[in-house]
């Protein structure tokens, strides 16, 4: 795995993140509690205006196909693989996919060739935490891959998430890898500002305890103590050091072995980043194949800031396109 820092900073963002640190963690709080199962969604307009989309139910679990309704010639054709991108939106695992989530996946629809996303309306917190909810997505999990020979051929498979929605894909994966070594993986895993370590934080003698507490002092949005209540909510009757609910404690091994490429983006002023980090060296030790994107000084989840014309969060934006196009 490549591992990459930068540090520059604009203007607009940094005004953003001073701007919005005094309201921590208000302006992400749910407003609901949604009830248990999988929510039905409604639809962005943006979404709605670029893209097909069509709604499914497989195993109790709603999903949103979303296809771009208008193809470019020059990027479409017969002989390109397909690519599906089965996206799980963030949201401190008790909200739905946000607007922000919908203009993201409609966008990765256009830039990326031959592309379906599916947005994955899992189960929520804390009505189905992690020991309900990962029950479900396992079941699930065999009709999110091709089944036939020729299916896999012509098709790749790329899991992707931000925050809540990228600890529920990756510990995914490493729950379904854990029952059954022989299950069929996704080509590439594709984490956003990842919630990686759900053991309440910070955790003594961890080796980024450190860091944690550092970028606690910066963080303009969440914040160490509103992490470790969501954390909770969702690992609530369950042992938040077993594997798949802090991946950060997963062999990372099996990635290498069943040839599952991760690529990641963190930001230095995100409480998340500092065990995300530790995973992406894990990764790298372990000789996983990947690349990953540390950008200090930046927020969490500064991807998503690019509906705003951010620079920061458009080349962000970039970024992801390309490591799935590679």
């Amino acid at each position: 795995m490549e591992i990459s820092t930068r540090s520059d900073k604009s203007t607009p963002i940094s005004l953003l993140q001073t701007i919005i640190k005094p309201f921590r963690p208000h302006l992400i709080k749910p407003k609901k509690e949604l009830p248990a199962g999988s929510p039905y969604l409604d639809v962005h307009k943006t979404a709605k205006k670029r893209c097909n989309v069509t709604e499914r139910q497989i195993e109790g679990i709603w999903l949103y196909d979303m296809k771009p309704k208008i193809l470019s010639s020059t990027k479409e054709g017969s002989g390109m693989k397909r690519r599906n991108i089965i996206y799980f939106a963030g949201g401190g695992w008790q909200m739905p996919p946000s607007p922000e989530h919908w203009k993201l996946c409609a966008e990765l629809c256009y830039r990326v060739p031959n592309t379906v996303v599916t947005i994955v309306s899992y189960p929520l917190a804390p009505n189905s935490p992690a020991k309900d909810s990962m029950v479900m997505l396992e079941r699930l999990y065999p009709y999110l891959l091709p089944v036939t020979e020729a299916e896999k051929e012509m098709s790749e498979t790329i899991f992707a998430g931000d925050s809540a929605g990228g600890n529920v894909a990756l510990g995914l994966i490493v729950k379904v890898l854990s029952s059954t070594p022989s299950a069929p993986v996704p080509q590439k895993l594709v984490l956003i500002s990842p919630a990686v370590d759900l053991r309440k934080q910070p955790v003594p003698s961890s080796p980024f305890e450190k860091q944690l507490v550092a970028a606690d002092k910066k963080d303009p949005l969440l914040g160490i103590d509103f992490t470790n209540g969501t954390a909770e909510n969702w690992s609530r009757g369950a042992d938040p050091e077993t594997s798949w609910i802090s991946p950060v404690l997963a062999d990372v091994n099996v990635f290498r072995e069943r040839g599952v490429a991760i690529y990641g983006i963190t930001a230095g002023a995100d409480v998340l980043a500092p065990p995300a980090r530790h995973l992406a060296e894990l990764c790298k030790e372990q000789g996983v194949v990947g690349r990953w994107l540390h950008w200090e000084g930046l927020m969490h989840c500064f991807v998503l800031a690019w509906t705003y014309g951010i620079k920061e969060g458009k080349e962000g934006l970039e970024w992801l396109v390309k490591v799935m196009e590679e």
